[in-house]
This record gives C-alpha cells, structure tokens and sequence, in this order.
C-alpha cells in the first residue's frame, strides 16, 4: 500500500524549516527490510552521506553508495532497503510555493540540480550554516537555499534553450580526464569550437571558472572517498590530485565550507 508522507523516513532530529523548505540531517538505523512504497508531498534533494542502501525509484533499482545526490518529484512512488547502520542523509524538500517564486518548473529541478556538481557543495554549506548558527542565520542560509537554483536562473535552459554540443561534450571530457592537465588549445581542437568561445561562455555554462570547475570535480571524488574508505587524508589529497594536503584543505574548506575532518564526522 501506498502511503503519502510529508516528512522524511528516519531520523530526523536535526531539522529545520526555512522559508517554505524542510532541510534535514537523517540517520538510518541498520535494516534490511524494505520500506513500504510511499511518495512524498514535496519535490526534494537527497544527498547521501555515508552509508549505503537499495532503492527502487523512476521504474529503475539503484545501489546507493555516499556521494550519490538524487531528486525525487512530488507525489513519485518509490521505496529503500538494506540501509547500513550509519547512514546519513541531507535532506531537502521544496513546497509548490517555493518552486514557484523561483519561477522554475520541477522538470527544470529534475534535470538540472542533480547533474550540477555545485548542488552538493551548497547543501553542505547550508546544512553548516544551519547547524554552526542555529539562531541569526535565516538570511544568510536563505542565500545558499537559492544558489542551488542558480544554474537554472542563470543559464540558458531557463529559456527553454539547451546547452550546446561542445559544452555538453566539454563537460563529459573534463568528468572523464579530471586528473590530466588542461590546455586550451587543446580543448578547442577536440572539441571544434574557438578558444575564444569557449573562454567566454564557459562561466554561463558551468557557473564558474575553469580552474575552479576542475576543483569541484576533484573535491566531489573526496567527498566519497573520505566517507567510503579509511584512507588517510593525505593519501585521499594526492589521489584526488591535489599536491599536498595543505593545498587539499583550503581548497575543500572553501568549496564546501567545511574542513575535511569535519566532513568524515559529519
């Protein structure tokens, strides 16, 4: 049997409502039982932590491992098994009205927000905010609840017109190649397109820099890492890429907002 929900499945002690938004930390206890199918009556955003799981969603079964983010529309059946004890889980939900103010539709979310390598970071931005200021932060946190939109309020998708090609392919290559050097000449030959266009639409297309894009692909590859594996830091530093430890904190501070200790005890 079905069942509609307006909360998040587990343990959500630590949680709050922000501005027509519910963003939760939620534990999982041990259990290799499935739950029973169910929908939610917001849109919503998780990003999983640590821990793994099963889940049956979209029509499609997934084995969920940390680092996995995933969207799930309002009102879509679907339903977890087998959780690890200590799974963790930031959750976040979005009323109609909220989506609305945005001036997005939920096939925008759908698409855009789990395939924007930034939505991880500000999640954990707002979950530290949220947690470190639990008093005088609604601004604030309410600046980092609206980046996660950014991409599609900024972009050109809002005006109903896709990507073209070469970024779609630029954006496979460097996923693909993160830990080879870059040279512009030689992205603009595989990929066709004038270095010209491409330094100067790069920052619409992927809402940074190019430098700063590459360090948000090796600080993602951290993020599992550090919660998947009992790699040292700097063992995890240099096969991120990074040259030194030193190098790999500030650079994980600034782009999640959170050190890396911090983050394996979050």
């Amino acid at each position: 049997m079905m069942k509609q929900i307006s909360t998040f499945l587990g343990d959500n002690r630590q949680s709050r409502l922000l501005n027509g938004c519910n963003i939760a930390l939620t534990s999982y206890a041990g259990n290799t039982a499935f739950e029973a199918w169910h929908a939610h009556e917001n849109s919503g955003i998780s990003f999983l932590l640590s821990g793994t799981h099963g889940e049956d969603l979209l029509g499609k079964k997934h084995k969920r491992v940390p680092g996995d983010l995933k969207f799930i529309p309002a009102g879509e059946l679907h339903r977890c098994s087998n959780y690890a004890a200590g799974t963790r889980k930031i959750n976040v939900d979005f009323n109609e009205s909220f989506i609305r103010r945005m001036a997005v539709t939920e096939e925008q979310l759908a698409h855009i927000v789990p395939n924007t390598i930034t939505t991880k970071f500000t999640l954990l931005k707002l979950y530290r905010e949220l947690d470190d200021n639990p008093i005088h932060t609604d601004a604030s946190a309410e600046l980092l609840l609206y980046t996660l939109f950014s991409p599609v309020s900024t972009s050109a998708v809002k005006a109903g017109k896709a990507a073209p090609e070469w970024a779609t392919r630029l954006k496979e290559l460097l996923h693909d190649e993160w830990d080879k050097p870059f040279h512009l000449d030689d992205l603009s030959v595989r990929l066709g397109v004038h270095p010209v266009t491409i330094s100067r639409y790069f920052p619409l297309y992927f809402s940074s820099t190019l430098g700063i894009y590459l360090n948000q692909i090796k600080v993602d590859k951290a993020l599992g890492l550090i919660k998947s594996t009992p790699l040292p830091l700097t063992a995890i530093a240099y096969k991120c890429g990074f040259a030194d430890q030193a190098h790999f904190t500030r650079t994980f501070k600034s782009i999640t907002g959170c050190l890396p200790k911090a983050f394996r005890k979050l």
